[in-house]
């Protein structure tokens, strides 16, 4: 299959703004679309409304991907004890795929993860999602073995211990 999509001339990653929130719902709609095509239901997928993005500033960094002037998908971390970045969401409307969008805002995530002294970003990606793994293995991403950086390996066993 051949793929059309030309890279945008710009992209410009923001803090989260009122007047792009209708889009990332848009964006949450079509991104948890893909996941129920493949069988996961709304109870394990939900989409996240307005008031859910909203509610991600309160404990996490949200950066919104503007590709040509329109929004195209956002992030959300925070930063865990013992001193890693989790990657809580990244999304980029299926329209916008493909074209470097999720790499530009992984690039604006690892340059404040630095700055902030981090040096691991962690993440969970669903294993039936053939698309995110495959794009978390191009960005760089391993499973967490035993031979994971050390702070990475805390983080782990704080979050089997908390269920």
């Amino acid at each position: 299959m051949h793929d059309e999509r030309t890279a945008p001339k710009r992209i410009r990653v923001t803090g989260l703004q009122e007047a792009q929130l209708p889009a990332l719902a848009a964006t949450e709609q079509a991104c948890t679309a893909m996941y129920h095509e493949i069988g996961f239901d709304a109870a394990e997928v939900p989409a996240r409304t307005v008031a859910d993005i909203i509610a991600l500033t309160r404990q996490h960094d949200v950066r919104v991907a503007e590709a040509d002037g329109e929004v195209a998908g956002y992030l959300a971390w925070r930063d865990e004890a013992p001193g890693v970045a989790y990657l809580e969401e990244i999304s980029v409307h299926p329209d916008h795929q493909r074209r470097g969008i999720a790499t530009r805002l992984l690039a604006e995530l690892h340059e404040r993860a630095r700055e902030l002294g981090m040096e691991q970003i962690v993440l969970k990606v669903r294993e039936r999602a053939s698309w995110a793994q495959a794009f978390t293995k191009k960005a760089g991403f391993a499973k967490l073995g035993d031979d994971a950086p050390a702070k990475v390996r805390a983080w782990r066993n704080q979050q089997e211990a908390a269920g």
